[in-house]
């Protein structure tokens, strides 16, 4: 974390002295989404055994509900703020949607490089399937908006089952220099995506911050009281254990999304209350994931 914050910060720096502008960290993003974190799940899934890729549903079903009892408790809380219909909606997606891609990726792959390729593949999966498939229809304030299956088909889904595929196959691709390559290209995701967020932050500023406070609200229940609630409902009782865990409460700490202002703009919400709730919680991460994972060894 402490290097994750070190990044951001030079992230944010780079971009106050205008080093990036708004167009090249556009296209610094399209790079880290559409190559380097693509490349880095191939080679993670692609390098796993049949085992451990079929052992990963007891963890894509843990994903699944939990997520699903993510949603359904951020729309419940959100009922009794005062917030108009468009920010409510926002603020149940902030409370609930995760950024695995850009923060629990490369931590879970950095703490976990030999252990982490089935997790990574079923939950990637499934936060894929909530962001373009459910997003935009818990999102809609269109009763009759329809799914759009194209967005799931992104970079990073075709990833999965291109490694997926590699695994089923049972080819083996070690010691070749074009896998190698691929392996090392992917395992620059940690800094690079550290280094965007730090330049995603600098170019929103704090002024939004300041007009939008109620994402506050977010930090508790997304930082710190869902990951509890996974650990002891899928940890407490045996469901996980030991890495499996461990990747659980990493990928479940995660800050908001940073494609939220995507799914805001989409659907016509609010698009700058969206943005304030991923820079919130992405800086306060920063002490509340560590803070999660010595609770998590204590209770």
């Amino acid at each position: 974390m402490k290097i994750i914050a070190s990044l951001m910060v030079i992230g944010v720096i780079e971009q106050k002295i205008k080093l990036f502008n708004d167009e090249l960290i556009t296209a610094f993003s399209q790079v880290i989404s559409k190559l380097i974190i693509p490349l880095q799940l191939i080679t993670i899934i692609g390098s796993i055994s049949r085992s451990e890729l079929f052992g990963s549903w007891v963890f894509f079903l843990c994903s699944s509900l939990m997520y699903a009892l993510m949603v359904g408790l951020s729309f419940l809380a959100v009922k009794k703020m005062k917030l108009d219909r468009r920010q409510k909606k926002m603020q149940a997606l902030i409370n609930c949607f995760g950024n695995g891609g850009f923060v629990g990726l490369p931590l879970v792959i950095a703490m976990f490089p030999t252990t982490s390729g089935g997790a990574v593949a079923a939950f990637n999966f499934v936060e894929a399937a909530l962001y373009w498939i459910f997003g935009p229809i818990l999102a809609s304030t269109d009763k009759k908006r329809k799914i759009d299956l194209k967005l799931v088909l992104s970079p990073l889904t075709i990833s999965i089952f291109i490694g997926i595929a590699i695994v089923l196959l049972n080819i083996n691709l070690t010691g070749y220099v074009f896998w190698d390559t691929m392996k090392d290209v992917g395992s620059t995701s940690k800094y690079f995506a550290s280094i965007y967020i730090g330049m995603n932050i600098g170019r929103m500023g704090l002024e939004k911050i300041k007009s939008n406070l109620k994402v506050l609200y977010a930090v508790p229940l997304k930082l710190i009281i869902f990951p509890i609630i996974g650990y002891f409902i899928f940890g407490k009782t045996g469901i996980l254990a030991g890495d499996m865990l461990s990747i659980f409460i990493v990928f479940f700490s995660t800050p908001s999304g940073m494609s939220l202002p995507i799914i805001a703009q989409m659907c016509d919400l609010d698009v700058e209350y969206a943005s304030s709730g991923t820079i919130v919680t992405t800086v306060l991460c920063l002490f509340t994931m560590p803070f999660v994972t010595w609770l998590t060894t204590v209770l």
